[in-house]
């Protein structure tokens, strides 16, 4: 044992608490630190065993909270999968869509691909079915140009202003000094173009060769003009853009177009055309017109007559088109070049319908009469409010070919959807089979199980996500009522080398392919909320969970005053509904409890049947939200309890430990006062005995 200056370094101690340094058994000899340290180290037993409570608990929390990540990645993949009602269809992945396009000519000649005339994209909101566009003209824009400058750095020596904007858009004053360059005009023109006043002109130098260099105005919107006005200094015509003051253009190197195109075959009743003649000046007879004088009358789309026309069958068809110009009733008539001969054109020139009757002659059965396409214009090549939920990019124009677009329903989605569920599915189960293992050999728990085996809250979790897609759904084809009739089963856990993936998912991607493709809306009702109603004025907008399938249904009835609602019951229940407006919402007085549904109409309705089928993805997406309530869900719930429980361990465990720092103390406190004691008597004891020898050496 090691000692300095005789002291006994293994009985030294330090008091936590003051810092003192004390020394043990000087006096009476006994290692009274170790006492002290073996009373203390007893007494935290407990103090241990708390502070493991807590570590446990808050592995517990962690894994709570793995588990609820996990599930709200499952619930996730399943959100897109219930059937979710929206406007655009955007939350429900039945109603993705797909578009393909292809092209046409009724004239025999090659079409251009359908990806060099249209760009397609589309939305849930589409409609299934075919459209037609046949691009006339796509949209230009304005694009205006300089005279030749010899450099871009050079003072223009121009002094002035001018004014200038796009359209009806904002306008702005651009101001020159002579010391100004090709460049600082580009800047300033493009600094002018921003912000929520923005000119939206932009300037761009080209720079053809040496002494070359243009300064290039282009319209940012297409179909726009530029205007100039208020002109000083003579700025305009020095630039070569106006020589007066913007009214004409003097280097217009694009000019503003709209887009024209005619789409689904939709006809225009302002505009008319016969057929064909041989020339202008063919007589009507020549197309089969009966001899004789007759007459014919043009109509509004009531009926009324506008304008009655005479016509012979010796004129010509240049004669006849002047004849009903002539009438000046707002009918105008000219011969027009088409289909390798020429027609007499008919055009109401307001917009508004016309036709035709009252023929004494055969002019209009010779003639046929029909109306021409309809025309449509936009002003951009961008084209989002021509078929509802389908945005057009138009790319070239190419009259006599048509583009048909054909949406159908976008199945990878549905299926990538499905794949993600399975997945998600799969996760889920094999956090519980991590949290759950056990021992092959024995059947108890294994070293390697986690912290919430034997978990009350994910057990049953986990016995409602099986149950789920064990039962399937109720009301629907019994072939399409469980997800393993679609290529989706548990897989065989007598097979599986691996115990983690004991009562997971397998899916039969050919098999679901299959089902997709030839029963898409039996897999939509097994795993969606699907919703009918016998009168079409009654329409959902939403459902919860405890939104409940009835086998015989559900009956509405409603009063209306033809403003607003004034009564709505189901199935003749007082009390079974609430409403607001149009809008009706049943409560838990019957079994459609959260269903919610708008009337579109006016007036009473009796007896409107109410149906609805609750799928297998409906079902288990609300048993999550069940579970994974933040406030009052099985998961929070048991974080909440815990994370009390750990709060009040903790506080227990710093009293105890304060208490167990006092009695150390005290302790020590009595322990040294016991040295100080002995240390006294010891010193009167030597004083004693030196006194006693002092006396026997005198004696």
């Amino acid at each position: 044992m090691t000692t300095t200056s005789g002291i006994n370094l293994s009985n030294v101690g330090v008091d936590s608490t003051t810092g003192k340094v004390t020394f043990s058994g000087l006096s009476s000899g006994l290692d009274y630190q170790s006492i002290i340290n073996g009373i203390i180290t007893a007494k935290t037993v407990p103090v241990d065993n708390l502070k493991t409570t807590i570590t446990d608990n808050t592995k517990k929390i962690t894994a709570y909270n793995d588990l609820k990540s996990l599930l709200q990645t499952l619930q996730d993949a399943l959100s897109k999968l219930r059937g979710a009602v929206s406007i655009d269809g955007s939350t429900n992945v039945f109603q993705a869509k797909d578009v393909f396009a292809s092209t046409t000519r009724a004239d025999g000649q090659t079409p251009s691909s359908a990806s060099n005339l249209v760009g397609m994209t589309v939305t849930n909101a589409a409609t299934l079915g075919s459209h037609t566009i046949e691009v006339q003209r796509t949209a230009t824009s304005h694009k205006l140009g300089t005279k030749a400058v010899s450099s871009t750095g050079t003072a223009l020596g121009l002094a002035g202003s001018f004014d200038m904007q796009v359209g009806s858009g904002s306008s702005k004053t651009f101001t020159l000094s002579a010391t100004d360059t090709l460049q600082d005009l580009r800047d300033r023109i493009n600094a002018a173009n921003t912000g929520s006043t923005a000119t939206g002109v932009s300037a761009s130098i080209v720079s053809v060769g040496t002494g070359q260099n243009y300064l290039v105005l282009t319209a940012d919107q297409t179909g726009q003009t530029i205007h100039f006005s208020n002109e000083t200094g003579g700025v305009l015509s020095g630039l070569g853009i106006s020589n007066d003051g913007g009214t004409t253009l003097s280097n217009q190197l694009q000019a503003p177009q709209t887009a024209l195109f005619y789409a689904d075959g939709l006809l225009d009743s302002s505009k008319w055309d016969t057929k064909a003649f041989s020339g202008p000046t063919a007589t009507l007879a020549s197309g089969g017109v009966s001899a004789g004088s007759h007459s014919f009358e043009i109509r509004d789309a009531n009926g009324a007559v506008i304008q009655t026309v005479n016509y012979n069958d010796t004129d010509s068809l240049q004669t006849l088109a002047s004849n009903i110009t002539a009438g000046g009733l707002g009918v105008t008539a000219s011969v027009i070049q088409s289909d390798g001969g020429y027609k007499l054109q008919i055009v109401k020139t307001d917009g508004a319908s016309i036709a035709f009757g009252g023929d004494t002659g055969n002019l209009l059965t010779a003639t046929t009469p029909a109306k021409e396409n309809l025309l449509i214009e936009r002003s951009s090549n961008t084209i989002s409010d021509l078929f509802n939920g389908v945005t057009l990019s138009l790319y070239g124009a190419e009259p006599g070919t048509t583009v048909k677009l054909d949406i159908d329903r976008d199945l990878s989605a549905v299926k990538t959807q499905i794949s993600s569920f399975v997945t998600a599915y799969n996760a889920v189960r094999h956090f519980v089979n991590e949290q759950n293992q056990t021992d092959s050999s024995t059947g108890a728990k294994s070293a390697d199980a986690g912290p919430l085996y034997g978990s009350r809250t994910l057990s049953s979790i986990s016995q409602a996500l099986s149950s789920v897609i064990g039962n399937g759904t109720q009301g629907v084809s019994k072939a399409f009522s469980v997800i393993a009739q679609i290529g989706i089963d548990f897989v065989d856990n007598n097979t599986v080398t691996d115990p983690l993936d004991k009562d997971t998912l397998k899916l039969n991607e050919t098999k679901l392919d299959s089902m997709l493709t030839s029963n898409p809306e039996d897999v939509r009702r097994m795993f969606a909320f699907d919703f009918s109603s016998s009168d079409p004025r009654i329409s959902l907008l939403d459902f919860n969970g405890a939104t409940a399938y009835s086998q015989t249904g559900y009956t509405l009835n409603l009063t209306d005053d033809g403003t607003n609602l004034t009564g709505a019951t189901i199935n003749g229940v007082a009390g079974s509904t609430t409403f607001s407006g149009n809008t009706i919402t049943a409560t838990n007085a019957t079994g459609a409890n959260g269903l919610k549904l708008f009337y579109s109409g006016t007036g009473d309705l009796s007896n409107v049947s109410i149906n609805f089928t609750v799928g297998a993805a409906t079902q288990m997406f609300f048993d999550l939200q069940s579970a994974l309530d933040a406030t009052s869900g099985s998961i929070q719930t048991e974080v909440d309890a815990l994370t009390d429980q750990n709060t009040q361990t903790q506080t227990r465990v710093d009293s105890m430990l304060a208490s167990i720092d006092y009695q150390k103390t005290l302790l020590t406190e009595k322990f040294t006062n016991m040295e100080t004691q002995l240390a006294q008597m010891q010193s009167i004891l030597d004083s004693i005995k030196q006194t006693t020898d002092a006396w026997s050496q005198k004696n």
